[in-house]
């Protein structure tokens, strides 16, 4: 195991060479100045000029730096050597352009010397496009007036720093920032930093320069400017806010009624994020902005974070609670940001993880602390596992620190793994080691690497030391070796538990779990250290998540044997609270054990682990490791659940099913057992009416109702279609009265409408999003317009998708899964796509890791050898445009493979299945 883990390191390290800038050279500081178009019709062109203080740090001829669509005044480029107050140019320099890597390379005729001071200057230009990358230009239409408005916006992270002006556009090359912007007057322009000066501009009448106070040290995928005409609501400081940090939301004027929500988490965010890091948020301010066009959901550059307007504003009358959580969370995880990624900040992308993993799992522990009411933190862990056990099991998934080499391969591992199982992990160690001993190692680390770069060792080691000093690991143990088996390695293991029901004793054993049951020959084999925690009937010790056991990897051996488990009439369940990242499969006896225990008291096991055997009986049944009767068994105790999260989870398991099943003729008898399983919870939990007032801020209750209501009308509910229909009826008579249909589940009520209706049904609702105002309500529109059968309404749709005066680019891909998620919608989707790619990826670009949404939404639903055949050559034909995006397509090809696997071996057993359960 070692071995291997030294392997992984050293390929890590191998891959990052030829990509990267040369380390000769390495900037302290930066002064730029940009002069921005906006006022000057039909101009989106910027000029700019950059100054740039380095230190030579080994003796060379030339200085390597990124550039990217920028028009360079090269005469104009100069370099000084500034080690003495009389600074010396350095001349005969000449200029050149590795285009590949996007290097900006200055040539010089003697080397530099070694801990002398350099500044560069250099003069540019660039263009405002919409490519939603770089520095670039968004826009809205005024209500009053129904004028465009323009305004421009920074998206530098990954690599787009270098679209806006030249820098050393990587993590680990901090410096200072001291930044200028020069705008028409009617403009606003704000940045990392707060406003120093604003003085007028000599060369033009009605400009003025706006002066920003010099930055923290920063990455430049940090660095962030916004020039618009926006408003902004400033948030009171909070009583107990020694720090005083001056906190602002922006929005269009429009909008601005929609920020009172953002303008009183972020602050309460903040705060808790302080108290727990036990570090002050170091700078004097933070912005946040609801931005129009945005291709990420939020970018948490420092002192000014950036969202799509759904994820900051929040109408109380129109957003729906789900809408609520959803800006509390992105809210809390940009803020999480400001000290995991932003003070301490990766060394390489290879640890993306280290940023986005943290900031996931403290946005669910902020959300928690600021909003008990909505238990939302249990619904967050369970929901990441059961995405991660999902993605995690195709061959083709990653590490979660993942060997980056070419820049161009960032972009791809903003992903599951990246976010939801880098969380996952942390709450498994919070978990095992205790949050304190998390809180403090944590508070080290940062502390310790604060405005510098760090690697996941680092981190390692800081938790490892409060470990050890507060008890909670063996001194013979550290957390490098434990965790180095969970972020090195790709997947995730099946515990294995056999019963000696003689005995009391349990034999464990472990494999990595695979979706692809065909194994290869000679494949690795995987190893985890594998925290292990249980609970037995008479012993029911389910709070308890620090491992009483370790399943280790010191042995070649991997098996061990636990004695004195339990009594042979008693059930057992490992892994108490889900708090481990892997499944468990037992003998046959132990789950007809624990399946009667759910059915006579499911109380006695408590909700996530009731989430676990769900998802575990489903996946394990999916590759074959249980047979199908066992997952059917366990769905039966349903009847009695009145939980949220295991019939979410259990719907989540039969939405596979049903697209495995939709186009076979034993689909019927499906449908029908579905409709026998939601129809009385329908009931029960009030149809598509919210009956209790005083549950109106229980999240957990009405996303309950949202998920039994949505597939009551989905498998044909009789009740629910004609209340749906009854509702849209009332709405299209009072289209202004929105108090007739509960805002909670006004999609379902839309799309069930849809379903069953026309062009008629169609048009009233497409009025609706153009009308709307609140982005989160256009969002849920967009996603229920794809509901219509109508072929040519579908295709009309799609169509209008790539045209950004109908919708928004960064919504083109929401659509398009809209559309390929509903049953007739799938057939038109996947002809749309193969005869528009290259449309598509020219709509998408640069951002290519958007056409990755454009194949999950299609494979998932691909299901035959024709199928996956049809695919490969589809993809072998446009190579070129997919080569950016190889995982994606690696993803979606297993994807399909997997699904026709699963028709081979699985469509007997459920149809014989569905049979018996039609009949009983």
């Amino acid at each position: 195991m070692k071995h291997l883990l030294l392997l992984l390191g050293s390929i890590a390290v191998s891959l990052t060479t030829g990509y990267r800038l040369p380390k000769s050279v390495m900037p302290e500081s930066y002064r730029l100045e940009i002069i921005t178009p906006f006022g000057e019709k039909d101009n989106f062109e910027f000029t700019g000029k950059v100054w740039i203080e380095t230190s030579c740090v080994s003796p060379t001829t030339n200085i390597t730096l990124h550039s990217k669509g920028l028009e360079i005044e090269e005469n104009s480029l100069a370099l000084k050597d500034i080690s003495s107050k009389a600074s010396k140019p350095v001349k005969g320099l000449k200029v050149t352009y590795e285009k590949e890597h996007d290097f900006l390379i200055i040539l010089l005729e003697q080397s530099l010397t070694e801990d002398h001071r350099y500044e560069i200057h250099i003069p540019f230009k660039g263009k405002l496009d919409d490519s939603l990358a770089g520095f670039y230009r968004s826009s809205y239409k005024d209500s009053k007036t129904k004028e465009k408005k323009w305004l421009g916006v920074t998206q530098f992270e990954a690599v787009s720093a270098r679209r806006a002006f030249p820098c050393f556009d990587e993590p680990a090359m901090k410096a200072t920032f001291d930044i200028s912007i020069a705008r028409k007057e009617g403009y606003k322009s704000i940045s990392n930093m707060p406003l120093l000066t604003t003085e007028p501009m000599k060369e033009k009448s009605g400009w003025y320069w706006d002066r920003f106070d010099v930055s923290v040290p920063m990455s430049t995928y940090l660095v962030a400017y916004v020039v618009s005409d926006f408003h902004y609501k400033e948030a009171e400081p909070l009583p107990d806010d020694k720090n005083n940090v001056t906190f602002r939301i922006w929005s269009r004027e429009d909008a601005l009624g929609q920020v009172d929500f953002a303008k009183e988490v972020g602050p309460k965010a903040l705060r808790f994020f302080e108290k727990f890091f036990n570090i002050d948020y170091p700078l004097p301010k933070q912005d946040m902005v609801a931005i129009p066009d945005f291709s990420a959901g939020a970018m948490e550059n420092w002192g000014l974070i950036t969202y799509r307007e759904s994820y900051l504003l929040y109408d109380p009358k129109v957003s729906t609670k789900t809408s609520q959580h959803g800006v509390a969370s992105v809210i809390a995880h940009e803020l999480a940001h400001q000290w995991f990624g932003n003070l301490v900040t990766m060394e390489w992308w290879t640890d993306l993880w280290l940023n986005e993993g943290f900031a996931t799992y403290m946005a669910s522990v902020a959300v928690d602390h600021l909003f008990p009411q909505w238990n939302s933190l249990e619904e967050e862990g369970a929901t990441d596992i059961l995405n991660v056990f999902s993605f995690d099991a195709l061959k083709s998934s990653h590490p979660v620190s993942v060997p980056i080499g070419d820049p161009k391969e960032i972009d791809e591992i903003f992903d599951t793994i990246s976010y939801k199982k880098g969380s996952s992990l942390l709450r498994m160690m919070s978990l095992f080691l205790g949050e304190e001993t998390l809180r403090t190692g944590v508070s080290n680390y940062l502390r310790k690497n604060r405005y510098h770069n760090a690697e996941q060792d680092d981190l390692w080691q800081s938790l490892t030391e409060a470990a050890h000093k507060i008890g909670s690991l063996p001194k013979t143990l550290t957390v490098k070796i434990i965790m180095d088996t969970w972020t090195l390695q790709t997947g995730y293991p099946v515990i294995k538990v056999d019963r000696d029901y003689k005995n009391n004793s349990v034999e464990i054993t472990q494999e990595r779990f695979l979706r692809d049951t065909i194994k290869v020959k000679d494949e690795q084999r995987s190893c985890w250290w594998v925290p292990l925690s249980y609970s037995t009937k008479f012993n029911p010790d389910f709070q308890t998540t620090t491992p009483k056991y370790w399943l280790s990897c010191e042995y070649d051996e991997q098996k061990q044997v636990i004695e004195d488990l339990a009594k042979d009439d008693e059930w057992v369940v490992f892994n108490n609270k889900m708090a481990g990242i892997y499944k468990v499969n037992y003998d046959e006896k132990n789950w007809q054990l624990l399946i009667q225990a759910l059915k006579e008291d499911l109380s006695k096991i408590p909700s996530l682990n009731r989430v676990q055997l769900i998802a575990d009986a489903a996946d394990l049944s999916y590759v074959g490791s249980l047979p199908y009767n066992t997952f059917f068994s366990m769905l039966d105790y349903l009847k009695k659940e009145n939980e949220y999260l295991p019939w979410k989870t259990a719907l989540g398991k039969a939405d596979t099913l049903k697209n495995h099943l939709i186009a076979n003729p034993i689909y019927g008898h499906f449908k029908s057992y579905m409709k026998s399983l939601v129809a009385p919870m329908y009931e029960k939990l009030g149809g598509l009416q919210m009956t209790k007032p005083e549950a109106s801020d229980k999240l957990d209750k009405i996303k309950f109702q949202i998920s039994v209501a949505s597939r009551s009308c989905k498998y044909g509910v009789e009740k629910c279609i004609e209340d749906a229909k009854a509702l849209f009826k009332k709405l299209q008579d009072s289209p202004d009265n929105s108090t007739l249909i509960p805002k909670d589940l006004s999609s379902i009520v839309y799309c069930t409408a849809l379903t069953y209706g026309g062009e008629k049904e169609w048009n009233f609702l497409w009025q609706k999003y153009q009308r709307s105002n609140v982005a989160s309500e256009k969002n849920s529109l967009l996603s229920v317009l794809g509901c219509t059968r109508e072929i040519w309404l579908l295709n009309r749709y799609l169509d209008w998708s790539l045209n950004d005066d109908k919708i928004r680019r960064q919504d083109s891909s929401s659509v398009f899964s809209a559309v390929a998620n509903n049953d007739v919608g799938y057939y038109v989707a996947k002809k749309f796509f193969f005869d528009n790619v290259k449309k598509i990826f020219k709509h998408v670009a640069p951002n290519k890791r958007r056409i990755t949404r454009y194949l999950t939404s299609l494979t998932g639903h691909m299901q035959d050898e024709e199928e996956l055949q049809e695919l490969q050559h589809f993809i072998q034909e446009n190579k070129e445009n997919f080569s950016e995006v190889k995982k994606g397509v690696e993803q979606a090809l297993e994807t399909v493979k997997i699904n026709t696997q699963w028709q081979a071996k699985h469509s007997k057993s459920i149809h014989d299945i569905l049979l018996k359960l039609s009949q009983d």
